[in-house]
């Protein structure tokens, strides 16, 4: 049996039988001629599965590690008899530690009054539930808006203008283009006018549902607006302007953790073993949760988080940047970004975004942080352990 499968997909060849011809290559460089006599292809989200790619090959079952699939052609692949998986909700805990990380920075950079604002999730999916249940946890006010999903107890649902009023408009939303809720260019130079100057707008879903070239003409007339972007159109060459204008930028990394790595490869495999009837032979049983990860390349340690005395806001918020920083990862990629764009080599930014993606290999959700909770007071151990953090009193 012979599988393709992009390389940084954490530790997959563990996840399965011994005696797989395996073809390990990075996912941009995965091309029809390492497909012809191949049995199943695994991706991430950077590889186009077409029928450019897939035609003429033997594949018979396409899984991509990612909760999208925007970047499979799905009717394609229906039409041709060959069967799909995704890893839908394996990172769903990493993009919601995400937004909140993003927040704390906010808090400690300009003081956000978090606990006085509200906050719109417009996308209520797994990323998007696992946010409001974050967020509600905390304290904070909070509406929803998801034409297709309203299932969540005590959850205020509105519609799409209404949540754009909200003092933080975070989108998590899956990529269309048709349909009676279309969301390419949700964000439209319309509707980011419609957005209170003072608000904070947060993409961590999918980059074309904002119209970057709105959004940035929009921020140079509205340079108070402060933007929040891990997803961005024209992937891995986004604009290198609007790059330097958001609040944080990051290379499409929210989902990124050795924990939702690690739920994604399960996820795979398992729908492999299930397609080609493999549960006869011993496939190795490693825990999500487990702090070795079977692949050196992703072996993150939990770390031991001290931090000042403050208020209970500005502890938290430090608890939580100490544990994942958004804005110390975003002045990096800016940097290496803005190198870049001088280079004579098109491909140049598409190597820093790349190779700062491969570089977040070791990242730990909240919950492998160790914590010394000792003086905290009651409040700010409810809000710890309301987004996850395991700690000690």
């Amino acid at each position: 049996m012979k599988i393709v499968a992009d390389e940084n997909i954490m530790a997959l060849t563990t996840e399965l039988p011994n005696g797989i011809d395996w073809v390990l290559k990075p996912g941009r460089t995965i091309c029809a001629a390492d497909l012809v006599d191949a049995d199943a292809l695994l991706v991430r989200s950077i590889t186009r599965v077409d029928e450019r790619l897939l035609k003429g090959s033997s594949v018979g079952f396409v899984a991509t590690a990612t909760s999208g699939t925007d970047h499979l052609d799905l009717p394609w692949l229906a039409a041709s008899g060959i069967a799909v998986a995704d890893a839908a909700g394996a990172n769903a805990n990493a993009v919601a530690e995400y937004v909140i990380a993003s927040l704390a920075e906010l808090m400690l950079e300009e003081n956000l009054p978090l606990w006085k604002l509200t906050v719109a999730v417009i996308g209520v999916g797994h990323v998007g539930s696992a946010l409001l249940a974050k967020l509600t946890a905390l304290g904070i006010s909070c509406v929803a808006c998801d034409p297709f999903q309203q299932i969540m107890a005590g959850v205020n649902y509105v519609e799409l203008n209404t949540a754009l009023q909200a003092d933080v408009i975070c989108l998590h939303t899956p990529l269309t283009d048709r349909g009676s809720y279309p969301t390419y260019h949700m964000l439209d130079e319309h509707r980011l006018k419609k957005i209170n100057p003072a608000a904070i707008i947060l993409n961590a879903g999918r980059g074309e549902v904002i119209d970057n070239k709105a959004l940035l003409a929009h921020l140079k007339q509205c340079p108070q607006q402060r933007v929040i972007l891990d997803v961005w159109e024209n992937e891995p060459k986004p604009s290198p302007q609007l790059l330097q204008r958001a609040f944080i930028g990051t290379p499409h990394i929210a989902g990124y953790s050795v924990e939702a790595k690690l739920a994604s490869t399960k996820a795979v495999a398992a729908a492999l073993i299930k397609h080609f009837a493999l549960e006869k032979f011993k496939i190795p049983i490693h825990s999500a949760g487990a702090k070795r990860v079977h692949d050196q390349r992703y072996e993150g340690d939990s770390a031991s988080l001290v931090v000042g005395k403050g208020s209970d806001q500005q502890m938290f918020a430090a608890i939580v940047s100490k544990s994942f920083s958004p804005k110390a990862l975003s002045r990096r990629f800016k940097e290496a970004y803005q190198v870049s764009s001088l280079s004579s080599d098109p491909g140049a930014g598409a190597e820093v975004f790349d190779s700062i993606r491969a570089g977040l290999s070791s990242r730990r959700e909240f919950s492998a942080a160790q914590v010394d909770a000792a003086g905290f007071s009651p409040q700010l151990s409810v809000w710890l352990n309301a987004v996850g953090f395991v700690y000690k009193a």
